[in-house]
């Protein structure tokens, strides 16, 4: 990667960086700052943060300034990618059956889908998605492989359809969460167990149209 030096610092940057801004953070200095919005789609209050004293900005011709809207899709990929690889990887590695999973951190859910052995798996698997991250798994929901994970609809459909809804739901009180400040708002966690028992599988199947499959669409587009 080709670098060149800063103007105003001892660093060197990307040749080819869009633009470069060169400065020191302040020692002991707090301004001021905010309110911001935030990924939850509130506020954060205004606080005390660290001082950045600019000593100069580069620019390249016709530079492009990439920005991102915080809580935004874009925003969110690379934490979501990050989530689901760390709650499959413990998942896997301590229960069997862990098919997929898919996580909203700006819902601060997270979606686990199951091939379900024994009655009491689901629990097993929220309990262990509890675990994996303090912020950004406060609520966990477990399906079977038949259900689309990234379809809340769809998981839902499962919760509510498949099983009665007041023994099928993990409360855990009391535990800290993400921190949003002082009155709590996140901390407890809820599990949802979203999956048929063992003995009633044949009485949840989903119905299909006989045929669908073999359909193509296209034969029929004049």
């Amino acid at each position: 990667l080709k670098m060149r030096p800063c103007r105003h610092v001892a660093l060197d940057v990307p040749y080819d960086t869009e633009i470069v801004i060169e400065g020191r953070i302040l020692p002991n200095v707090r301004r001021p700052e905010g309110p911001f919005g935030e990924f939850l789609g509130y506020y954060v209050p205004q606080g005390d943060n660290h001082v950045l004293e600019v000593l100069g900005v580069t620019i390249r011709e016709s530079a492009t300034y990439h920005a991102l809207v915080c809580g935004s899709p874009e925003d969110q990929r690379l934490l979501e990618l990050a989530l689901c690889n760390r709650v499959f990887a413990h998942l896997d590695g301590t229960l069997r059956g862990i098919l997929d999973v898919s996580c909203v951190p700006n819902l601060l859910n997270t979606v686990v889908k199951i091939d379900k052995h024994y009655d009491g798996h689901a629990r097993q698997v929220i309990l262990g998605a509890f675990g994996v991250h303090h912020d950004f798994v406060k609520s966990v929901m477990v399906v079977d492989a038949d259900v689309d994970l990234n379809d809340l609809s769809d998981v839902y459909w499962a919760f509510l359809t498949r099983g009665r809804a007041d023994d099928r739901v993990i409360i855990v009180p009391d535990v800290p969460g993400f921190y949003y400040g002082e009155r709590k708002e996140h901390w407890g966690r809820i599990g949802f167990d979203c999956t048929m028992a063992m003995d009633r599988r044949a009485d949840f199947e989903r119905k299909q149209i006989p045929g669908i499959d073999d359909i193509d669409l296209r034969d029929y587009v004049v």
